[in-house]
């Protein structure tokens, strides 16, 4: 039984394999289809954040990374908008569309051996523009003397640097601007030589709209005399204005139309006859 908790013993120290003392943590941001994740990846003490994409790294004397980039302190974005944060995971290098880094992926140049500096090549910086769905990246990459950009992106690497990237859409994360990025050429849909500058994203600018002051009530308003303070006493605008006496109502007398009398039968009364004589009327008469 000792020997056996003996052997399992160093395979739980190495589990921790973060835990190395000698590695260099770098904070960088992972692109990947469908996901953004913001976390900590490592590197050794000499090594760039590049050369462990494209190779690996060894961590308690094991080595790591060889087919994927392992992550720590994890904020994951994905496209549905959701965010979830992970211990650690793990991501597959070939779906990886660049990797952005924050901090720490270049080493002390001060602390490199004269002998590795010496081995450093000149190289030319050729302004290009990148196409990686859904992003587009304006930089600057690198080729040897008397070499292009048709060199560069055949080369034997998977990834390729990039300085001074410039990144639209921005990131989820809010970013859109690193000092260096590792893009995975096998991602890469379009790229040309192009000192275009990209139109950047501008801050909305939240308008705010000015209330329009309230105007007083007719029956509210006042008069405030020039040269007086708040408590002068205050005159209203109507008790300016004369009193408004009321009209008496005028009363219409409509006038009554005379009757006019009807005709009666009108009685003539012959000469030389007395009341006693017979009366015969005109209408009688006139038969």
């Amino acid at each position: 039984m000792d020997e056996i908790m003996e052997l399992e013993s160093p395979v739980r120290a190495d589990g921790n394999w973060w835990n190395d003392t000698t590695l260099k943590r770098v904070n960088a941001v992972v692109i990947i289809a469908g996901c953004t994740l913001a976390a900590t990846t490592y590197r050794a003490q000499q090594q760039r954040l590049l050369d462990v994409l494209n190779r690996s790294f060894v961590a308690n004397s094991h080595r790591i990374g060889k087919e994927f980039v392992p992550l720590t302190e994890v904020e994951a974005f994905f496209s549905s908008g959701e965010k979830e944060h992970l211990a650690s995971t793990h991501i597959n290098k070939s779906s990886i569309l660049f990797v952005a880094e924050r901090s720490g992926g270049q080493p002390d140049r001060s602390s490199v051996p004269e002998a590795e500096a010496n081995l450093l090549r000149p190289k030319t910086a050729v302004s290009a523009r990148v196409d990686i769905p859904p992003y587009i990246l304006f930089g600057k990459m690198y080729a040897e003397l008397q070499l292009g950009l048709v060199h560069v992106i055949d080369g034997e690497e998977m990834f390729l640097p990039m300085t001074d990237v410039l990144i639209t859409p921005p990131l989820p994360t809010g970013e859109w601007k690193f000092s260096f990025v590792a893009i995975n050429k096998h991602q890469i849909v379009r790229v040309e030589e192009s000192s275009e500058a990209p139109k950047m994203p501008v801050p909305a600018v939240r308008k705010v709209r000015r209330r329009k002051p309230k105007v007083a009530a007719s029956s509210s308003s006042s008069l405030d005399p020039a040269g007086t303070g708040t408590d002068s006493p205050v005159v209203s605008a109507e008790s300016l204005e004369a009193p408004k006496v009321p009209v008496p109502a005028v009363r219409q007398v409509r006038r009554r139309k005379p009757k006019v009398a009807t005709s009666v039968p009108s009685i003539v009364e012959l000469p030389g006859t007395g009341t006693d004589s017979p009366v015969v009327s005109a209408e009688a008469a006139s038969i």
